[in-house]
């Protein structure tokens, strides 16, 4: 719960120092949401939080990851969307296993197999789990999966192979 509550607290505190908070007037006019509606942005991190506390699992930051890639760190990286996504262009490493976008409950077994057979045997693996955007469920819907599968170094990179191209990373094909 502790755990939770920093993370809260952290993601609300990075919120507001993006927004410009330090002055009345950045707080009338600026927000971090495109048309400057904060109601949005606190639902979306609620959201990110709320399935990050029920799903057991930790965040990692593109950055971060891109960091761990580089530094060469022994890691299984899922990406969750469909195979032709995927085909695009996805995360170096990144190995294919679809779930679904809703969340875990709505995952199929033929999804929960081809899944669990990504990750392999060690269960203190690092496991890295995207799909395409922070609103996407896919991610969630994995790393909760690879959690209650009882690995224990699960993480989910919540932005995505959308917020990977906006820093410009490489990626596969």
């Amino acid at each position: 719960m502790k755990r939770n509550l920093t993370l809260l607290f952290a993601v609300m505190t990075m919120i507001a120092l993006l927004a410009g908070c330090s002055s009345s007037e950045a707080l009338n006019t600026v927000g971090t949401s495109v048309d400057g509606n904060e109601v949005k942005i606190e639902a979306a991190a609620m959201k990110l939080v709320n399935a990050v506390e029920k799903g057991g699992y930790k965040l990692v930051k593109s950055e971060e990851l891109k960091t761990w890639i580089d530094e060469g760190n022994e890691m299984i990286v899922i990406d969750t969307m469909p195979a032709d996504f995927y085909g695009k262009g996805h995360i170096p490493t990144a190995k294919n296993a679809v779930m679904p976008k809703t969340s875990l409950a709505d995952a199929t077994d033929d999804e929960k197999a081809a899944f669990e057979a990504q990750l392999g045997d060690d269960k203190d693996a690092l496991i890295v789990v995207y799909c395409g955007f922070t609103a996407c469920g896919r991610s969630d819907a994995g790393a909760a999966y690879a959690v209650e599968l009882g690995y224990t170094n699960v993480y989910r990179q919540p932005g995505g192979i959308i917020a990977w191209r906006n820093a410009e990373y490489e990626e596969e094909k």
